[in-house]
Order: structure tokens, then sequence, then C-alpha cells
């Protein structure tokens, strides 16, 4: 029944063409997902399996990019995993996507699909021009790239993480600054981030990745879309000896505006625009995206007893930002440049940032 009801979904089974000048994106006519049904006895054999799903949906070309399995561990227990390459589905789309599934383990009669061609249609419409002034605009006298690896690095090495959660009072602190200044979560910790990486690179103009979701309001329907909508783009933070966090704030907030429109532009034709092959390689994700808890619970006699959602990116440096009472965090690492004892360092150092900003917003930056 579950394998039936993902047949539906296409964009799920989409193949890639790597040979050409960008990946072409192929649908077939009938697609079929990548699903298996298996009897595994013990955690190490489910850790296997599950690593070598992570690895064949990295072969873009020859092996499909979304995979399904449900997997029988004991009488009346089951693991279901869902394992993807990014290209073919984004963070905002997992909870769409488990809501369809669930319904249709239910037997609801699921909504007509949204149209994935509209996007990408908006997307080759948009004002290619204008986004690359506005961008130019935002990056103009960047000389040097924000790097933590050594450039030209193309092979990343293997991932650790470690994960905090910032008391109740220091989430409601940093709510408390947002609404002061006009401004958003988002923007705080993206100023925080800024300052982080302003000590752990001496540099005081730098740029970092971040996360955006790419779903404009324009295209009816693109909150619940599934696929790839997702883009990451720029964020430059610039501060001299006399810069407030209100200023910096106030900078962040306003190149936000100067380049919201134009969040859909590729990053590679940012770095063109620039003339710089690579702009930064640290990347910061406030992960917003809408979850319906009620939606995977009270399913007749299916009880889920634990979700575990492990994803991974090639920078060498990610921050996630989970939002909630208590703000968490979570910093993904490339193991042969970082060890646990400079991401724990990194950790209080963001702390530290974050508390500084919130306790003295008005004074300069260096001061605090």
């Amino acid at each position: 029944n579950l394998a039936w009801i993902m047949l539906f979904i296409g964009v799920l089974a989409a193949r890639f063409r790597e040979d050409v000048d960008q990946p072409v994106q192929i649908i077939a006519a009938h697609p079929v997902i990548a699903w298996q049904y298996l009897e595994l006895d013990t955690d190490e054999q489910v850790d296997q399996f599950c690593a070598a799903e992570r690895a064949a949906v990295c072969d873009l070309e020859s092996q499909p990019t979304f995979r399904a399995a449900l997997i029988r561990t004991a009488h009346d227990q089951h693991r279901f995993v869902l394992t993807n390459h990014h290209i073919v589905l984004d963070g905002w789309s997992l909870p769409i996507l488990l809501q369809e599934i669930f319904a249709g383990y239910l037997g609801h009669r699921l909504p007509a699909p949204g149209s994935y061609r509209r996007f990408i249609t908006w997307l080759a419409d948009r004002d290619t021009a204008a986004a690359h002034t506005a961008w130019r605009d935002v990056l103009a006298g960047f000389d040097t790239p924000t790097l933590v690896a050594p450039a030209g690095r193309h092979h990343p090495g293997p991932r650790g993480s470690e994960t905090a959660t910032l008391s109740e009072e220091a989430t409601k602190a940093i709510g408390e600054l947002a609404r002061t200044h006009h401004t958003t979560v988002n923007t705080v910790l993206q100023a925080a981030w800024a300052q982080v990486l302003m000590g752990l690179t001496g540099h005081h103009d730098v740029v970092f990745g971040t996360a955006v979701a790419g779903r404009p309001a324009d295209v009816p329907g693109s909150e619940s879309l599934v696929g790839l909508l997702i883009n990451t783009i720029p964020v430059r933070a610039h501060i001299n000896p006399t810069t407030t966090v209100t200023e910096l704030l106030d900078q962040l907030r306003t190149t936000a505006h100067h380049t919201f429109d134009h969040q859909h532009l590729a990053l590679t034709d940012i770095h063109r625009i620039t003339g710089h092959d690579q702009l930064f390689d640290t990347l910061f994700v406030y992960e917003n995206y809408p979850v319906d808890a009620t939606a995977l619970t009270g399913i007749n006699d299916l009880t889920i007893t634990n979700i575990h959602a492990r994803e991974t990116n090639h920078y060498p440096l990610t921050l996630q930002a989970m939002p909630g009472t208590q703000l968490g965090l979570r910093l993904e690492y490339d193991t042969t440049l970082f060890d646990t004892a400079d991401i724990n360092t990194l950790t209080t150092r963001l702390q530290r940032t974050i508390t500084a900003m919130t306790t003295h917003p008005a004074a300069p930056i260096s001061a605090i």
C-alpha cells in the first residue's frame, strides 16, 4: 500500500544526467520508487543497511535518489527508512511527505499534488539582471573569502556533530532582542554566528551561507510542494571598532530586504558575479519549516515510538538552529579539521556571544 502511494510522487523518482553543462532532471512517464522490505535482527545490521542506502543515493546517474525501506526488526516492530539526496528533496518537503504517507496508510484521499513544473517555470522567468545587480551591490568590496578549510579542498572528511540546548531564559532573551529591533530570531542568530566566524578567522568582513526556503508566495501551492526548492545564499557581515549589536542587526536586516526578491539566484552565479570561485565554506541553517506533529499520532493500531533524522552536507562547518521553548543548536563538522574540543569551544563562544548581544545591544561589539 505504501509503495502504491509513493508511485504518484513523480519528482521523488527523478534521475539526473551530469554529462551536460548543468544537471538535467528526468521524470519517467511511469515513475517507480526504490522500495524494499527486509528483516534484520540487530542494530548493527540496520546501521550497515542505512549506510549503504546513503551511499546509493549519491550515485545520481545510475541509482535512485530517493529510496524507501520497511525493516522488520521484531514481532510487530518495524523501522521505516527514507533516504534521499538533497537534489530531489528539501527539509521543508519531508513533513509534507510524511503526512501524505500516513494519510495514505489510513486510506484518506490525497489532494491533487502541486505543480513542481510551475515552480520551475517561475524560476526561469525571474529577472536575472536585477538579481545580479542586487548581489553585486551587497558583495561589493568583499575581497577575502571566509574559509575555515584550506582553499581548493574538494574531498570532505568524515562527519561529526555536537548538540547543545539554550535555556528558556536565553531563548526568550533572543526573541525579545529580535522584537525590540524589529527583526527575526533568524537574523539575531546570524549576527551571533558572524561574530563567531570573525573570531575564528580573524577577519572583520565575513560571509557565510544560509539556507532559504525558496517557496515564493506568487507560486500557488508552493508551501505544499514536495521537491527541491531550497537555495543557499551568502550572508555578509562587516563590523568596525565602533559597530554595535544594534547596528549589526540593522545591517543584516537591510541586506536581507535588498536581496529578498533575488534569493532564487544560484550560488554559482553569485560566485561568478564576485569573481571568486568560493565565498565561504560555513553554513547557517534556521530550521523553521512547519511540522504538524499531530499528523503522526493516533494512526489506528500504529504507534510511532521514535523519529530520527540524519542530514549531512559538504561544508566543513555547519550550524543548525532548531526553534522551540529552548533553542536547539547542532554543529556538524569535518572531523579532519575539527575535533570535539574545538567544537565545544565554538559552542561556548556562540553561547557567550548570544548572552553579550542580548545583555548589551547598544555597546560596541568589540567591547562585549
